[in-house]
Parts: structure tokens; sequence; C-alpha cells
């Protein structure tokens, strides 16, 4: 005998009640678009400079953008209309505006990282400079083409994370990563909380892709009686960001700290003429006989296990004998310079001993699924969330959110080949200096506007914050404040050499 089931309504929908699984997605497009190249290199660099140590930094991110993440979630329900028309009825309309224009600005001047990830990972098999052309062709072709856009954006975004969960796996399974000090780095410690430490913080805590999980909730269909099962698909979200960006700090952690087996010998302040963490790369295979004699050579602690050169100082003398002995060698180069990645794809090159070669592959593949997912969900946010401040309309079935995302994806394209045609792929300081000056302000804007609204009884009824959503949330708002403070320290030098020359 079949077992029953429940009717379906007039438009084809069932009646009965929906499981837990069909409300996963909102969450799932969250973690994608904070899942980009900015991410990667950032967790890659702390991964190689710091080893696992930072691994509690991580939590703390998504435990904070989880918090706000359950906001927006919150909010999208429970106020039974579009973020900018809350904010419009309960303060006026510059508000709306102010957020919309700030994020649409923040998402432009970025979405050239985006275009940069994906070229990164298709220049190293398709040699030309126009591969983002077509990408842009294809995603403005998405939002033309596709009326239902978020259905099909959900079934994009669950493709591109499990190609980003197998191909970092697969990677960092194969680096052999040493469980102990991996458990380790999950217990807070000092550590160096370094400018790329807080960029890891800053590309984990999106507060923007928080408040834009209010409009995915509402394109999905969820209402008030969804709310519990719907906060499961907040969580996945949060881990599969947390696990994602644990893999990519943990395959560098794994290969180049703090041995320098591969590449690295590591300098302390006042040791030698150069600044702390700066490097020696040995450009020769790890394996050879000319590597090992060097690298020992230079080295003060030799491994009594592994008989390799440990975490060591190098003596100002060491450096400079070293160097000559190599120029009156043969030849052999030894470079200084700062220890980490300046790019994506000095990242997936330097995993060339993984996996028979296919190191760099697999982390091209997951490059390529975190850059375009980004690159998609990045746009729409801008988008999206200028149009909505505008009182333009807020819905896929409005004209202006899709032309305004249509306006990000052509800037970021724009920039992106001035960048790999005119730069030869030199970042634009300007550019980066005018989005940083833009986020300062934006990111607690964001975020104090939707711990401010989802505190609300007028707003949200009896889904306002609870203590402990009001508790993280304010320590969250004033940690983002403490690092725009942070931040525009750093810029107002920069500001300050760039009108110098004007």
């Amino acid at each position: 005998m079949s077992t029953p089931t429940t009717p379906p309504e007039a438009d084809g929908s069932p009646s009965g009640p929906v499981k837990w699984y069909h409300r996963v997605g909102p969450g799932l497009i969250t973690a994608c678009v904070v899942i980009g190249p900015g991410s990667i290199l950032t967790s890659s660099n702390v991964g190689a400079q710091q080893g696992y140590s930072m691994a509690w930094v991580v939590v703390l991110s998504v435990v904070f953008m989880l918090t706000f993440m359950t906001m927006g979630a919150r909010l999208g329900v429970a106020a039974g209309r579009s973020a900018s028309s809350v904010i419009t009825e309960r303060v006026g309309r510059w508000l709306a505006v102010s957020i919309g224009v700030s994020v649409f600005f923040i998402s432009a001047a970025f979405q050239f990282g985006n275009n940069l990830g994906v070229h990164a990972a298709l220049s190293s098999y398709v040699q030309s400079d126009y591969l983002i052309v077509f990408f842009n062709a294809l995603a403005i072709g998405f939002l033309v083409i596709f009326k239902d856009m978020y259905k099909v954006l959900e079934k994009l975004m669950m493709t591109f994370v499990g190609i980003m969960l197998v191909s970092f796996a697969l990677n960092l399974f194969v680096s052999g990563p040493r469980l102990g000090e991996m458990a380790s780095g999950f217990v807070p410690s000092p550590g160096d909380i370094n400018l790329a430490v807080l960029g890891l913080i800053g590309t984990t805590f999106v507060t923007t892709a928080a408040f834009y999980q209010s409009y995915l909730v509402r394109q999905k269909g969820w209402t008030t009686s969804d709310l519990k099962s719907g906060m499961i698909d907040v969580r996945v979200g949060a881990i599969l960001m947390a696990l994602i960006t644990l893999m990519l700090m943990f395959t560098p952690a794994t290969q180049f700290h703090p041995t320098y087996r591969l590449q690295q010998i590591i300098t302390e302040k006042g040791d030698s003429q150069f600044e702390a963490n700066s490097t020696i790369a040995i450009n020769l295979p790890a394996d050879s006989d000319d590597y090992s004699q060097l690298a020992q050579s230079l080295a003060t602690e030799i491994d009594p296990k592994t008989k390799e050169p440990a975490w060591t100082v190098i003596p100002l003398s060491a450096v400079l004998e070293a160097n000559e002995e190599i120029k009156k060698a043969n030849g052999i180069p030894a470079t200084i310079g700062k220890r980490g990645f300046s790019s994506p794809l000095e990242i997936g090159r330097a995993l060339e001993p993984l996996f028979k070669g296919l190191g760099p592959t697999l982390f091209f593949m997951g490059l390529f699924a975190a850059a375009y997912s980004s690159f998609l969900v990045n746009s729409m946010i801008g988008g999206f969330m200028l149009a909505d401040g505008l009182g333009m309309g807020d819905s896929p079935d409005d004209i202006w959110p899709r032309r305004f995302t249509i306006l990000v994806l052509l800037v970021g394209m724009a920039v992106g080949l001035y960048v790999i045609i005119a730069l030869k792929g030199e970042r634009p300081v300007t550019l980066i200096v005018a989005a940083q000056a833009v986020t300062v302000l934006a990111s607690p804007l964001v975020a104090g506007s939707l711990l401010w609204l989802t505190s609300s009884r007028a707003v949200m009824g009896e889904h306002a914050n609870g203590p402990v959503l009001k508790c993280l949330g304010g320590v969250g708002f004033l940690l983002l404040i403490a690092m725009s403070i942070r931040t525009a320290i750093t810029l107002i030098p920069k500001i300050q050499g760039m009108l110098a020359t004007i």
C-alpha cells in the first residue's frame, strides 16, 4: 500500500509542513559571497605566517557573522517588508540611501577582485586577457534570462560550495596536517594580531552579506512559521564558511610553517638588517642536495627528529655570507622578501608538490568556484541594496535591482581589464584605498542599523533580539568600530601621500 501524500495547493506547492532541509539556501548563498579571492588570500597568508595558531580567530569571526546573519534572516521575515522600507519609515530616506550607496560602492570597488580571481584561476590553462568578459556576459545573461532568479542561484551556489569543499579538502588531506598543532590552534592565544589577521576577520565577518540575508529569505519565501527550522540554514551557512576558511588556512600552515622545508627561512627583528618575518626564498627543488646543503648552512637549529632545519633566526653575517657564496658558486638564486603570498595565483603555484602535481589544479578549481560565486552574489548585494535604498524596488521581479547589479558587474569588469592589461596585474592602489575608506564608514553603519532594527519590538514584535543576540551583536559592533578606526589610521598616510602627488 502506498503512503498517502499531502495534497498540493492550487499553485502546486505542498500544503503540509515543509522539512527543514527545504529551507536551506539563503545561508548557503551568503557563505558563497564571503568565501572569495580576498578571503582565500588573507586566510592563506595567516596560515603561512602564523601556522595553525589563529584558528580561534576564524571561529570567533564566524560566531559574529552567524549572529548578524541570524538578525538578517529574522528581519527579512518579521518585518514583512524590505529593510530599507523599514529604515525609511522609522528614520527617513536619507539613511536608507546612505546605506544603499555605501554598499553599492563597496561591491563595485571590490568586484574587480572577483574578476581577477576568475582570471587567476584560468590563466594558467587558457592564455587570454579577456577571459573575464565571457564570464561577465554569462552573469549578465543570468540576470536577464531567468525570471525566478533565486531558485537558479541557489542550485548554482550549491554546486560551487561542493567544488570548494572537495578541492580544498583534498589539498589539505594530502599535505598531511599536524592534528595536534591544529587542535591547539582553537585555543585562544595572544599571537600576532597584525593587519593580515584583521584582514581575515574583515573578510569573514562581512556585515553587508549578513544584511542581505534579509533579502534572500524573502526571495526564498520564508514566513514567521519558517523561522525556527530556517535557523538551521543560517547555521549550515556559517559552518560552511568556517570549514572552508580553516581548510584554506591549514594547508599553507602545514606546508610552510614553521619549517621552511619548501621555501622559507624566517628572520627575527634585531638579528639582521631585514624586518621581522622577512624570508629567504631559495629557488631550488626542495629534494635537491644543493637545497638541503644551503638550507642547513643558513639554519641555527636542526630538528632532531626530522633532521631538517627548524624555525630559526638568521644573523646578518650568515645572510650576507650565504648570498655571497651563492653568487660566487653556481649562480643559485636566493631572494629576500616578506613571508606570504601576493596573489591567489602565487598560492596555487606554491602547492605544486601536492597530489603528484595536481595540487595547483585542485586549488584553482576551488578558486574559480569561490571567485565566480562571490562574483555573482556580491554584485547582487550592491545592486539590490542600492535600488531598495532609493525606493526603486527590492525584488528580482523589479527592473532596477537587476540594472544596478549589471552596473556593478560592468564596473568590476572594466577595472579588472585595466588591471590585467594596463597595469600587468599590479593592484590599483588608489581604488583600493577608496574602497577601504568607504568600508571604514559603511561596515559599522550597516551593522549598527541591523542591530538596532532587530532589537526593536516595534519592528520585530515577538521576534526581537533576546539578551544573547544583543550582547553578541553589541560586541561585534564594537569590534567593527575598532577595526574601522585601525583601518582609518593606516589610510590617512596613504591618502596624504596620494594628495601630495596631485
